[in-house]
């Protein structure tokens, strides 16, 4: 079980209770994580009780690489503590340094160094101060007894008999925060992104889920916010800024103020609790993950600073929607080690289909025949969601590469749409994925918008030219694509060039141009091929109005030389023709990246000026 937690306290000065920490040679504790980031000021911050913590102190621990081979890694246990980590060393975390935080990542965060942060804590925090824990890493119990409660394990902890060391038992833990709530009146929250992973030494007593029904007991002037119920499991995936837990990436937008639902700038445990619980949840459908919140719903969590999340929101605006598989090795390992060799086969077949994006067919061998066959056995009823999710996610794939591939306008990428990634199975790969997540699902409006985009951009690759039927089949499937995904820019980018390239109808162009500036400013690639339609089409002073547009945004780039050139190219004389040149020429002195289209281009160039100099002195002879 993959457990994160951090506590925030405001702590008198009291050695004794470090009684807890020497009297036992094992150390242990709930992974339950206080996370904010920049946007939010921190609970340091926040008035408590009328008094202001005078200094914040922190340890954050983060374990994905453990030593004992008998223990499963974890994916992404490390870079939530890390990021949590540089959340505190901001600004909006306080600005923690050296001298008030300890970050203990993987190898480093054995129990010998966890004991001695835990006494740094004890000798350093004083009344009215704050503490920070962050603990990301393992969680079981050995045996289903009322007195085994759970055990949190460090980098040095053994596979098996946690109470030879690298273990503390839960019991301890909460003590310590017990005593830290009432009798030094300090307000304590935790929070905990569990993830159990692996077959752990209580695996077969379910052990994971007796350590996160303990950790939920709810105590006096506590605040504990838990990443999912103690039955279900805590998703991570790429999906999830790069590699991160859901639950983790969503407390820290929460608490950046994306959860300020009343725009008071203030964040508390209800909003932060709607926020989790809502986004948290759709996310990782159709596995169930809800977040537990339990102490005072009107208790402060963080101020927010509303320029940084006007940023924040702005950021999020540009971003696409996509889905990414999930892991639940865990889960995954428990439920086959059940299952018999056919099953785990097909299972491995299964995934090997998707990686190597067989979907539908050969019928025999595809994802298709193995899915069905795996969705029908009762013995993986708890896997079946995620066996789900992983194959819609996998359907959605190509798609998402090339809305990737167009955003960023790689012209060496670009080159691979219609190639390597073909665009002609992409809406029929999508309609299979809608099916399989369902009318509810979160990205269903916007993988139906995908599949009209995909339908649409293939239906006008099939003829350039001027096509009347052929547009009005097109922009009727564009225009069914943005009521469902108003805010996509690419959609709006591809009815331009319809209007453009097959109705002639450059007003109604560059008002779908106009929409894509508004909605991404900073994109390129549109500029360019309505630029060269127009140029084209022999509208040299509105493609000069595009090319100064697209050439403030990157000067540099190949797509604008080659537009600039064919600028001075297709206007003709010899002297536009040896301004195109120079312009290739010294790209090629650049190095930049070339590409089939570059070429044609530069070759054409060279063609009429060769030509034109053979005209000269023919005539001069």
């Amino acid at each position: 079980m993959k457990m994160k937690f951090a506590i925030y306290t405001r702590l008198p000065n009291q050695s004794k209770i470090m009684f807890f920490y020497t009297i036992l040679g094992i150390f242990i504790f709930p992974f339950y994580i206080f996370s904010q980031q920049k946007g939010a000021t921190p609970i340091s911050k926040i008035q408590i009780n009328e008094n202001q913590s005078k200094n914040t102190y922190a340890v954050v621990v983060g374990i994905s690489d453990y030593q004992d081979l008998g223990i499963p890694d974890l994916r992404f246990a490390d870079k939530d503590a890390e990021a949590f980590a540089n959340y505190l060393k901001s600004k909006a975390g306080g600005n923690l340094d050296a001298d008030h935080l300890k970050v203990l990542l993987n190898e480093k965060a054995t129990v010998a160094q966890f004991a001695m942060a835990l006494d740094w804590l004890m000798e350093v925090v004083e009344e009215n101060d704050q503490v920070i824990l962050y603990f990301s890493g393992h969680g079981d119990v050995e045996k289903k007894t009322i007195t085994q409660p759970g055990y949190l394990l460090c980098w040095d902890a053994p596979s098996r008999v946690y109470l030879a060391g690298g273990a503390l038992a839960l019991p301890m833990f909460q003590d310590i925060i017990t005593t830290l709530s009432a009798q030094n009146k300090a307000k304590v929250v935790v929070i905990t992104d569990a993830c159990r992973s692996g077959k752990l030494a209580g695996s077969s007593v379910g052990g994971s889920q007796i350590t996160g029904a303990n950790l939920a007991k709810q105590y006096a002037n506590e605040i504990k916010i838990l990443s999912c119920q103690p039955n279900e499991y805590s998703i991570e995936g790429e999906q999830w800024g790069g590699g991160r837990g859901a639950f983790s990436y969503h407390l820290i937008d929460a608490l950046y103020g994306m959860a300020d639902n009343n725009n008071d700038l203030i964040v508390n445990l209800q909003e932060d609790g709607r926020y989790i619980e809502d986004h948290v949840s759709a996310e990782v459908a159709p596995v169930s993950q809800v977040p537990m919140v339990l102490g005072n719903r009107t208790d402060a969590l963080s101020f927010v600073d509303s320029k940084i999340l006007a940023s924040l929101k702005s950021g999020k605006s540009n971003q696409t929607t996509f889905l990414s598989s999930i892991d639940s090795r865990g889960m995954e390992a428990d439920v086959l080690a059940m299952a018999d060799t056919s099953i785990r086969l097909t299972y491995r077949l299964f995934k090997q289909a998707l990686k190597n994006k067989v979907f539908l067919e050969p019928v025999n061998a595809c994802a298709e025949t193995y899915y069905t066959q795996l969705i029908n056995e009762p013995g993986l009823e708890r896997l079946h969601s995620t066996i789900r999710r992983n194959y819609a996610a996998a359907l959605q794939d190509d798609a998402q590469q090339v809305i990737n591939i167009w955003l960023k306008a790689d012209v060496k990428q670009l080159e691979c749409i219609g190639k390597s990634i073909r665009l002609e199975p992409i809406s029929k790969l999508l309609d299979k994925s809608i099916s399989l997540l369902g009318e509810n699902h979160y990205m269903t409006k916007a993988l139906i918008s995908r599949k009209l985009l995909f339908e649409g951009v293939s239906l006008s690759q099939t003829n350039r030219n001027p096509d009347k039927n052929l547009a009005i089949k097109c922009i009727s499937k564009f225009k069914q694509a943005i009521l469902l995904e108003p805010s996509s820019p690419i959609i709006w980018h591809q009815m331009s060039l319809v209007y453009l390239d097959n109705l002639n109808q450059i007003d109604s162009a560059i008002q779908c141009i106009k929409k894509v500036k508004e909605l991404a400013p900073n994109w390129m690639l549109p500029l360019v091929n309505v630029g060269f339609g127009l140029i084209v089409k022999g509208n040299f002073k509105l493609a000069k109005y595009f090319l100064d547009d697209a050439r403030s945004i990157d000067s540099l780039h190949p797509y604008v030389i080659q537009f600039e050139a064919d600028w001075y190219y297709y206007q003709g004389g010899s002297i536009n023709n040896l301004k195109a040149i120079q312009l290739y020429e010294e790209y090629l002195k650049r190095n930049g990246p070339q590409y089939p289209c570059w070429y044609y281009g530069y070759s054409n160039i060279l063609k009429t000026n060769w030509k034109k100099k053979r005209s000269i002195k023919s005539i001069g002879k």
